[in-house]
């Protein structure tokens, strides 16, 4: 008998825990998009206030193994603080916007994707890796394919990636970012996209620079 009762309080106990997981899941999820919302309405601020010039006219194609950086095309590397909004990227193909903010702590993920400090700058040389909830602002991001096009704006430029691939990998994995002397881009987000709780595998999507759309600075 204490037995049974020990299974049965057991079952109560897991169906409870579930069910706050559950309960915390949906709260985080009906709470995001207004976040996400005021992080874009923030760069839009930001780069109203700042009066950032607008890029060029035309794209620049990128040459295979020629990319320039934002120093070469006349402005600075820039230099962000955590937890700031930086830009934000667009996914035409599902017609969404995400703010891009520097870091990849709790605040800035719940806000938009997060740019990881230790990686390369948007549109520099190396590989840029951004960060984002598969239930929130990464949601879809299994929908993209090959070729697909990414675009990127920040206080730099305007950046047009190509979509080249995906991987899904563990969670513990190491080195699965790996560095590039091009100019590549890296989405990370955790995988299975509808895993409920905290998600074994992450889902890797990368693209390349093709196109930019530098910032012309007035003297």
């Amino acid at each position: 008998m204490k037995k049974h009762s020990g299974i049965s309080l057991a079952v109560k106990l897991i169906f409870i825990l579930s069910l706050c997981v559950m309960l915390y899941s949906a709260v985080q999820i009906f709470k995001a998009p207004a976040e996400a919302r005021e992080a874009l309405q923030t760069w839009e601020k930001k780069r109203e206030e700042a009066q950032l010039p607008v890029a060029t006219e035309e794209e620049t194609p990128l040459p295979d193994g020629m990319i320039s950086t934002p120093a070469e095309q006349g402005g600075v590397n820039p230099a962000y603080t955590e937890g700031e909004v930086i830009g934000e990227i667009y996914f035409p193909k599902l017609d969404k916007r995400v703010a891009i903010l520097e870091g990849t702590g709790r605040t800035a993920l719940k806000k938009g994707a997060g740019h990881d400090e230790g990686s390369a700058a948007i549109g520099s040389p190396g590989n840029s890796v951004l960060a984002g909830h598969r239930d929130t602002v990464f949601r879809s991001l299994g929908d993209l394919e090959v070729s697909d096009i990414i675009e990127l704006e920040t206080a730099e430029g305007k950046f047009t990636y190509e979509i080249t691939g995906s991987r899904i990998v563990d969670a513990e994995a190491r080195g699965a970012i790996k560095p590039s002397e091009e100019a590549v881009l890296t989405l990370i987000t955790c995988y299975p996209f509808s895993y409920v709780g905290s998600a074994p595998d992450r889902y890797l999507l990368s693209a390349r620079l093709i196109a930019s759309k530098p910032l012309v600075r007035q003297p």
